[in-house]
């Protein structure tokens, strides 16, 4: 996917202006996340959390040694239907978003991180796509991020049509590709004392954004909280100066996951027809399912079927419904073809 204008080079001068951008590693970037962060890195309970190592991001030239994982937060005792994506605000650490991406993970949603080239998601904002070829199996994608992240994927949404929405945390959109003229579902989240993306400017750059843009304003909030982040040795991140957070950051963190989750809702509707034949819970779909995964999803010809299936799945719902007779039909040959399936497995 290439960049479709050449203003986007401007506004990522603009935008890493504001956000105080600078050249740091992938990973060790200028703002470390803070113990909490790391702590939320380990499978738990609800939440199965692995380093996925990437070999190319883009399919044809290796991924940076120090630039070649991305962290998948995956729910525990289902199987997800939307995905988000989050990308990291300018020079912060992708970790420190990982306490809200295993919130998030819990509530039935695949989240993935992912690092930026030197930090700054302006610059790599199209790594999502590895995310979504890797897990086809996802029927809805949403993309997100804080500051220059959440900026960037706006971006991104506009240019691929496999995402059906953005979530914004403290950020604005870049008014050379802006999203009011789409169909996409746009939430943003700020915080009333924010010092960077103050609430006034959230209000002007509205104009940008789907006239049903969901806004939600955290009293108390500030800019630095929307992640944990360290920005020592100082209370909150300078150069623009935020403003402190009257708040703890753990309730902040309470805010900006509710309402994510809340906004994420919308895009996890059924549009699978086995799920509407048998049930989410059903044997016979777990059995399809474990088929999907473990033997669709490892080719390419398979990676297309599963395409193909999540892009008609809703019509083919539809058709169920308005003809019994078909849907009973299909019920029978799926049971005809299971023990098949069971034998490959």
């Amino acid at each position: 996917m290439k960049n479709s204008s050449p203003l986007i080079v401007a506004a990522a001068l603009f935008f890493v202006s504001l956000f105080h951008a600078g050249i740091a590693g992938a990973i060790e970037c200028l703002r470390p996340p803070l113990p909490e962060a790391l702590e939320a890195l380990e499978t738990g309970f609800s939440v199965e959390v692995e380093t996925i190592a990437v070999d190319s991001w883009d399919n044809s030239t290796p991924a940076p040694s120090d630039d070649n994982i991305y962290y998948i937060f995956k729910p525990k005792g289902r199987a997800a239907r939307t995905g988000f994506i989050i990308l990291p605000g300018g020079n912060c650490d992708p970790r420190s978003y990982a306490p809200a991406a295993y919130d998030i993970a819990a509530k039935g949603f695949l989240t993935c991180i992912i690092p930026m080239p030197s930090c700054i998601a302006i610059f790599g904002y199209t790594r999502a796509d590895k995310i979504i070829q890797d897990y086809a199996q996802i029927e809805k994608w949403v993309i997100g991020g804080h500051s220059i992240g959440g900026t960037s994927a706006g971006i991104y949404a506009l240019q691929n049509t496999t995402v059906s929405g953005v979530v914004i945390w403290a950020s604005l959109p870049d008014p050379a590709n802006r999203l009011d003229a789409t169909t996409i579902k746009v939430l943003s989240v700020h915080g009333s004392e924010d010092g960077r993306v103050p609430p006034e400017k959230v209000l002007e750059y509205a104009q940008y954004l789907p006239a049903d843009t969901v806004y939600v304003e955290i009293e108390g909030g500030n800019h630095t909280q929307f992640g944990y982040i360290d920005p020592s040795p100082d209370l909150y991140l300078k150069n623009p100066d935020d403003k402190p957070a009257t708040i703890s950051i753990e309730e902040q963190q309470r805010k900006i996951v509710r309402a994510t989750v809340d906004f994420l809702k919308q895009f996890d509707a059924n549009t699978c027809p086995v799920i509407h034949l048998f049930g989410s819970k059903d044997t016979r779909t777990m059995t399809i399912a474990r088929f999907r995964d473990e033997i669709l999803m490892k080719s390419s010809a398979g990676r297309s079927i599963i395409a193909c299936y999540k892009k008609n799945g809703a019509k083919v719902i539809e058709i169920f419904e308005n003809h019994p007779v078909i849907k009973s039909s299909a019920r029978k040959v799926l049971e005809t073809l299971l023990p098949a399936i069971e034998l490959v497995l």
